[in-house]
């Protein structure tokens, strides 16, 4: 399954990203925002080029009752993300602490200047679930909260912007 957002937000986009990649603000989010049971850095790199982050987490969403039977209820996710600094570029791959070898999660997110007082996000992702059974409700389910959570997102960050 492959799906695609599209955001406008105040700011240029090199205030986006220094606010996407503000470890500061990841409590606020993920914690206050987005209501996470857990979030935690677990490295960051950074050069002229690149940031390489690694986040932990536990999102807050209700899994359907076959698929949360399957995962557990200490299901995490580790994502790995990189932000190409020369052409506002986000990469990220998710691997869940169970049936990794059955789900594929990944993506990008890129910011472009509109108007110089707006940018516009498109983000694109790759969610797959090859779990016989319960693969389809997993995937529909999990497309229906990474929507909702980047409209939270967004509405977050524009509304911070705008203080």
């Amino acid at each position: 399954m492959k799906f695609t957002l599209t955001y406008d937000v105040a700011g240029a986009p090199d205030g986006f990203f220094a606010w996407f990649l503000d470890s500061a603000r990841e409590e606020d989010l993920y914690k206050g925002e987005l209501t996470y049971r857990s979030y935690a850095m677990s490295g960051r790199r950074e050069s002229d080029e690149r940031v390489v982050r690694r986040t932990v987490f536990q999102r807050a969403v209700q899994l359907p009752g076959p698929v949360a039977k399957l995962f557990g209820a200490d299901f995490t996710e580790v994502e790995d993300g990189t932000f190409e600094k020369a052409d506002r570029l986000w990469t990220w791959k998710v691997t869940p602490s169970s049936q990794a070898d059955k789900i594929r999660h990944e993506g990008h997110l890129r910011a472009e200047g509109v108007d110089g007082v707006r940018s516009r996000l498109r983000l694109e992702f790759t969610y797959e679930a090859k779990i016989f059974g319960v693969g389809g409700l997993l995937e529909s389910s999990t497309e229906k909260n990474l929507r909702e959570e980047w409209d939270r997102t967004v509405a977050f960050y524009n509304h911070q912007a705008s203080v």
